[in-house]
């Protein structure tokens, strides 16, 4: 088990057995809240009601907030942070602008995942003062871990907006009292749930080498929002035994914003809630009317296909079907259109974000993520024959998102160029692949799961592709349910972790006994030259490297090429970050 997944199963033990060392558990008894066991998942949870099951679909089977929802207020896109900002900010929060969703301060991430991200390692770690105490923050975000889920659950999306509430504070003024009293308070006083309606749960989080207890705030179903109290540093930790307390303990909130306003309307999903003009073009400009009461009756239920959490995906399908009284393959057929049109819209929204940040499709790194959902936004469009222009849908999401985020319409040309550039080679690649699929087919070859995967991030065949070609001969073939996330898995593990591994044992000969490198590229933004002390210089392959005490340069990392510039009148053509030490290779 890898140190992280052990550490959080320790944590969830631990607190589980301790709740007190680890929850203001007299405050929420103070509410009229019960401490009680899921008799599904075992999960320890809090609620008014005495209940059987906790919130969560898996173990209530369904949203049943659809078309009835408990909340009284209904929040658009954009007042649910306009909203939660001016409750807060009489609570003493400070609202902050989203970073950049594209991270270029982190060397492991390629895109904004979190909003706590911005704020780690060197907030959370003490080295950078907060903008305040307490904040609040709309950060714009980008997962690719759920690809497959997109547009079938209804909750699942390549971008979201994760509205935080943080706290940076010292130990002795840390409050998770208050934390959780503030945004119950948003919930039942805002949005109006009845206290009666929310179920809090325990859990653990970790990540970006801190951990934490967690409670998870649920309703009818659907998760809102999951506060993480960290309180650990696990960098140099192998189990919980290594676990040193923060100097600065944090308070991570994330509240999907688009699940708020979804739970506040009641709707069909949260497509249709936070994206409601761009959905409706994309159904009339594909001419296509669905079987709007079929889908009615599945959305309580689709999330129960989530992929993450479903040993059998089929089987899963055939309960559904069961559920609502119509056949597997006749239920998948209708809703197959649907969730296309929903993730057009989902994908689409993915793009403009990535792109008006400075990030590209291509083949590397983060940006592969971009060309497979583009690609798979294409996919849609060719397979049901519609007329849908990418570039149009791209201006749509401007209109609807420019409140929240007023310069989103910066560089709107240049973002519907390479939308246009992309689909152009988009369709100059689909003869190519027909040929090959062709030739696949007459075979009547064969395909392990990472066949499809490695044919398809080397020529961009997807296993439907494959099928088509398949069916027209008489010939079957399986193939993975969860071909992209399957995809994105094998892609960052191969290009991401593996690239940074294979830099440290190539230099490690020459960086044994440096210091680390001080960043200073992050403290002094627009500073252009300084002074700094040549620690080590060496040939490596016939290229010159150097090694600085402290560095201006920042480093080819986050979807960002390097700086470039001179070191002692010599010109630095490239700078690479391994471990913790800049290297500036020089001419």
């Amino acid at each position: 088990m890898k140190k992280e997944k052990l550490i959080k199963k320790q944590l969830i033990e631990e607190a589980s057995a301790n709740p007190e060392k680890y929850f203001p558990v007299e405050m929420l008894k103070s509410l009229g809240f019960i401490r009680q066991q899921c008799s599904k998942c075992g999960v320890m949870f809090y609620s008014t009601q005495k209940r059987e099951v906790c919130g969560d679909t898996s173990c209530v089977g369904e949203y049943s907030f659809i078309h009835n929802t408990p909340a009284k207020t209904s929040l658009e896109f954009s007042e649910v942070y306009e909203e939660f900002s001016k409750f807060m900010s009489k609570r003493g929060y400070t609202p902050v602008k989203r970073f950049p969703i594209v991270a270029r301060w982190r060397d492991d991430l390629d895109f904004n995942i979190a909003s706590i991200i911005g704020f780690q390692p060197y907030v959370t770690k003490g080295v950078v003062e907060p903008p305040a105490k307490l904040v609040t923050i709309p950060q714009n975000c980008l997962r690719f871990g759920d690809i497959d889920n997109v547009g079938y659950t209804g909750r699942h999306g390549t971008n979201f907006v994760m509205v935080g509430q943080l706290a940076f504070q010292e130990p002795q003024n840390y409050d998770q009292a208050k934390y959780i009293t503030d945004l119950l308070d948003f919930f039942t006083q805002v949005v109006q749930i009845p206290i009666d309606e929310i179920q809090l749960h325990e859990d653990a989080w970790v990540g970006g080498g801190d951990c934490g207890p967690s409670i998870e705030f649920f309703s009818r179903g659907l998760e809102l929002a999951n506060q993480v109290y960290m309180m650990y540093d696990m960098s140099e930790a192998d189990d919980i035994s290594g676990l040193k307390e923060l100097t600065t303990k944090v308070l991570d909130m994330g509240m999907g914003l688009e699940r708020v306003s979804w739970f506040s309307k009641g709707s069909v999903n949260q497509y249709d809630a936070t994206m409601p003009n761009v959905c409706s073009k994309l159904f009339e400009q594909a001419n296509f009317e669905p079987n709007w009461k079929l889908y009615e009756q599945f959305l309580p239920f689709s999330g129960n296909l989530n992929l993450d959490e479903v040993e059998n995906i089929d089987d899963a399908w055939e309960e559904v079907a069961k559920q609502i009284g119509v056949d597997r393959q006749e239920l998948k057929s209708q809703i197959e259109p649907i969730a296309g049109i929903y993730s057009l819209a989902d994908h689409t929204k993915t793009l403009l974000y990535a792109l008006h940040d400075g990030a590209l499709p291509s083949s590397v790194k983060g940006g592969y993520n971009l060309r497979l959902v583009l690609r798979r936004a294409m996919d849609f469009i060719t397979k049901f024959n519609w007329n849908i222009n990418l570039v149009d849908v791209i201006a749509w999401h401007i209109e609807e998102v420019e409140k929240l985020y007023p310069d989103i319409k910066e560089n709107i040309e240049n973002i519907q160029r390479i939308i246009a550039h992309e689909v152009e080679k988009y369709y100059d690649h689909q003869l190519k692949v027909q040929i090959k699929t062709q030739g696949f087919a007459k075979q009547n070859k064969q395909f392990e799961e990472n066949n499809f995967i490695k044919l398809y991030i080397s020529e961009g065949i997807t296993p439907d592709d494959i099928v088509k070609e398949y069916v027209k001969l008489g010939n079957s073939l399986k193939i993975p349910t969860n071909f992209f996330t399957l995809v994105t898995e094998y892609f960052e593990q191969h290009q991401g972790g593996g690239k940074k591994q294979a830099l440290k044992e190539e230099f490690e000969q020459y960086l044994e006994g440096i210091s680390p490198t001080i960043l200073d590229f992050y403290t002094h933004t627009n500073t252009f030259e300084d002074e700094s002390e040549i620690v080590k210089e060496f040939v490596h392959n016939n290229s010159t490297y150097i090694v600085l005490d402290k560095t201006l340069f920042y480093p080819t990392m986050g979807g960002q090429a390097c700086d470039l510039g001179y070191i002692d009148g010599r010109e630095v053509i490239d700078v690479l970050k391994v471990g913790e030490i800049i290297l500036h290779k020089v001419k």
